[in-house]
């Protein structure tokens, strides 16, 4: 990941329309840095790929944004408890081969790009390490993390779908750190029902590359997920989280993430970085 002030603000965004425009928008927000969601495939592909992905170049050189980190996307999910273990990411072991190479697709955009960070949802991994498909989703792992390695970029897996637990071990098979890590998105262990943030800390925060400030609820009896919402107003503790990892050695970026559109999202996204803003003062001296 590249090199960014202390807990540097940023914003989970998309790669829609202007680029130039998005990344200006981003700077008047008071933001330095952003992670992107997948990028379109109009950038990844096809005759304007080229032009595009200068496009994009030249708008993060004129406003001096640093993308932090690029999300590996993946068609087919289903964000839930019932269908997500079959439909998420690459543990299903029947999606696993076309979505290893999309992962390679979009990582090789990534290193044209110039970003040095790539991210995912792995999905569902097994909780018992002797479950039959958990040496064959490592070894895949093992494969794609190399292939990330030569091009220049640390992976992430995004929080979620698995326990902090299983995570680490997963990590610790894979045997590839410092170059793989977590994408610590602490309101996804509420949403999935797997863990409360504060009480993994010292379990994840040596594996901590990136954060998504985002908060939520637990989840209710009947599959869905638990309900996002505004951070500071769900049970992340978001308060004492960042403290807990900044005291364990965190230094990456404070990217917001949430998962709502208009005006609303706008309004929440600020009242955010003021929070963090207050947080982070703290812990720097300012």
């Amino acid at each position: 990941m590249p090199q960014v002030e202390p807990l540097a603000l940023g914003v989970m965004m998309g790669l829609h329309g202007d680029p130039l425009e998005s990344f200006k928008k981003l700077r008047d927000l008071g933001f330095s840095t952003c992670q992107l969601g997948g990028p379109p495939e109009s950038y990844v592909s096809g005759p304007d790929a080229e032009r595009l992905t200068d496009q994009f170049r030249e708008a993060l050189a004129a406003t001096g944004v640093t993308v932090t980190s690029v999300f590996i996307m993946y068609s087919g999910h289903v964000w839930d408890l019932v269908k997500g273990p079959n439909t998420i990411g690459l543990v299903p072991a029947d999606k696993r081969g076309a979505r290893v190479v999309q992962a390679v697709r979009v990582s090789n955009w990534a290193r044209s790009a110039g970003i040095d960070a790539v991210t995912s949802h792995i999905g569902f991994i097994p909780e018992d390490p002797d479950d039959p498909n958990f040496p064959p989703f490592v070894e895949t792992m093992q494969a794609l993390v190399d292939y990330f390695i030569d091009n220049g970029q640390t992976f992430a897996f995004e929080t979620g779908q698995e326990t902090a637990a299983t995570l680490v071990r997963t990590i610790q098979a894979i045997d590839r750190h410092p170059h793989v890590g977590i994408n610590l998105d602490p309101a996804n262990l509420l949403l999935y029902g797997k863990n409360r943030p504060m009480e993994v800390v010292d379990l994840v925060a040596p594996y901590v590359f990136n954060t998504h400030c985002k908060d939520g609820h637990l989840p209710e009896p009947g599959g869905k997920l638990g309900h996002e919402v505004a951070l500071g107003e769900g049970d992340v503790r978001i308060r004492e989280l960042i403290p807990a990892l900044y005291e364990r050695g965190y230094r990456g970026p404070l990217t917001i993430e949430r998962e709502i559109s208009g005006e609303k999202q706008t309004q929440d996204i600020l009242r955010a970085k003021a929070l963090l803003e207050e947080i982070r003062g703290k812990l720097l001296g300012r």
